[in-house]
């Protein structure tokens, strides 16, 4: 068994402690309605968009799904079941609860995009994602990419995000969202990451089905525009089809109100990536050797690849099955936990286990207007989030033998409310070496700070230093800057719940 390092251990037991310490004094400032469920955002997916980013938490919605947290600018729309991104988890920089009404009286903004909908039940979102990176010299984006979501060029395009938000009197939600970036090279790239419905038959129970991003802990089901920080988790990225972890099939999503949980339920065939990070750069080079000489290499380079395994064949590739159960402790409301369990054939044609748990403590949000459930993060709000995740899988290696495998990760973030427009973050990564794939240790620490600008915040800026410290990698050291245009959200309402 592999063991991680006694860093990451305390940083994972660190919030655990913080939080029993808390829950004695009884000194919360948080508040919210009746039913305690409110407060964590069903997994709606992402609805991440609107503009005014309250970085906050809105985790008023109704419907079961993906937290979005965090995320300036974002608007966790909690609604849709199945993808709220709301579980509780509030995101660090803005979210606007709407939560599912469209209100009548608020006027259409076409420059912003605030109320702007078709018909009262399709809301278009666009979001613009610019990001640029200086590295030590050699260093590139490329070689700390670890998603196809990661900047993938030294400055370019990110990400583009055109998401339709539907609502049908909150009976029927879904969305479809597309997405397009420049990858390597700067070869733009397009696909639709979500196109899904669900129907809530009661406040508490709701089922659907399509293509969406699994409910997997409070990171896997965020999209680009609500990350916390400018690359994914790390721990994400090895463990869940590069934190793309998406699923074809049908949802379920059941609220306990009287224990104060939500629970999701996810099966169907996995949506597989073909992204390529170039990582080994060195086998298109011609040093100058001769024809024959150069075969030579070749031919030692494919016997020395076949000696190890193909790591990527350890994601899900066929077929999946996720559940996600989050709650809130008895009587405290701003602290969340998550239990997470995936299984699913691999490439290797065997399984793969992912097994969760995470926490999520926030101290000094603050109300949104005279709406007690719905909170945004601002001035003063801290919040401290942690995510542990094992795997399990069996690997098919070249001659034919069967290898039973595993590895670990763990990804803790604090957020800081510096004002009510801007949000400070520090993130650690740790994930385990595995050496039957050449795989080694990795640490990374990510401060950032996030901006919001203009009158309805829909300009976000935000700044991070990554530092990585990789064996592999022959470059530590990457500073970013982020710019996001957010375009619409308002009226409807499927307020980003971070």
């Amino acid at each position: 068994m592999i063991r991680p390092h006694l860093l990451s251990i305390f940083l994972f037991v660190l919030p655990v402690f913080v939080v029993a310490q808390e829950t004695d004094s009884e000194v919360f400032e948080y508040t919210v309605g009746e039913e305690d469920l409110n407060s964590i955002s069903e997994p709606a997916h992402d609805h991440s968009s609107h503009a005014h980013d309250h970085a906050g938490h809105n985790h008023s919605d109704s419907h079961a799904g993906h937290d979005h947290s965090d995320h300036s600018g974002g608007h966790d729309h909690s609604d849709h079941a199945g993808h709220d991104h709301g579980h509780g988890a509030h995101s660090e920089t803005g979210a606007h609860d709407h939560s599912g009404h469209l209100h009548e009286e608020e006027a259409v903004n076409w420059m912003t995009g605030q109320g702007v909908n078709v018909g009262g039940f399709i809301f278009p979102e666009l979001f613009v994602i610019g990001t640029g990176g200086v590295f030590e010299k050699g260093g590139t984006a490329e070689d700390f990419s670890t998603s196809g979501h990661d900047p993938q060029n030294d400055i370019g395009m990110q990400g583009i995000e055109l998401h339709l938000e539907i609502d049908f009197d909150e009976v029927v939600t879904g969305r479809i969202a597309g997405f397009g970036n420049q990858g390597p090279g700067e070869v733009w790239e397009a696909e639709i990451e979500e196109a899904y419905l669900h129907y809530h038959i009661s406040e508490n129970l709701s089922i659907g089905g399509g293509r969406f991003l699994n409910t997997v802990g409070f990171q896997n089901n965020q999209h680009l525009h609500v990350w916390d920080f400018i690359n994914q988790n790390l721990v994400n990225s090895r463990m869940l089809n590069e934190g793309e972890f998406t699923t074809e099939g049908g949802e379920a999503t059941v609220r306990f109100p009287n224990i104060g949980g939500i629970l999701t339920v996810g099966a169907g065939g996995v949506r597989t990536h073909a992204h390529d990070h170039a990582h080994d750069h060195a086998h298109d080079h011609d040093h100058g050797h001769g024809d024959e000489e150069h075969e030579d290499h070749d031919e030692d380079e494919h016997d020395h690849e076949e000696e190890h395994l193909e790591i990527d064949n350890a994601n899900f590739n066929d077929w999946a099955l996720s559940l996600d159960y989050k709650f809130h402790l008895p009587g405290d409301k701003t602290t969340t936990l998550s239990a997470s369990f995936v299984t699913g054939e691999n490439g290797f044609g065997e399984q793969t286990y992912v097994y969760g748990g995470g926490i999520e403590k926030l101290w000094q949000t603050h109300a949104v207007g005279n709406d007690s459930e719905a909170t945004e993060f601002g001035a003063g709000t801290i919040r401290l989030r942690s995510e542990f995740m094992a795997r399990e899988f069996t690997a098919i290696h070249e001659d034919g033998d069967a290898l039973k495998l595993d590895d670990y990760g763990l990804s803790t973030n604090l957020h800081y409310g510096l004002t009510d427009r801007a949000t400070l973050g520090l993130r650690h990564d740790w994930i385990s070496e595995l050496e039957e794939a050449e795989l080694t240790d990795r640490q990374r620490i990510s401060p950032s700070m996030t901006v919001r600008l203009g009158a309805e915040k829909q300009l976000r800026a935000r700044i991070q230093y990554d530092y990585t410290h990789d064996e592999s990698l022959e470059s530590e050291h990457a500073a970013w800057l982020q710019f996001q245009w957010t375009w619409g959200g308002g009226a409807h309402g499927h307020g980003h719940s971070h």
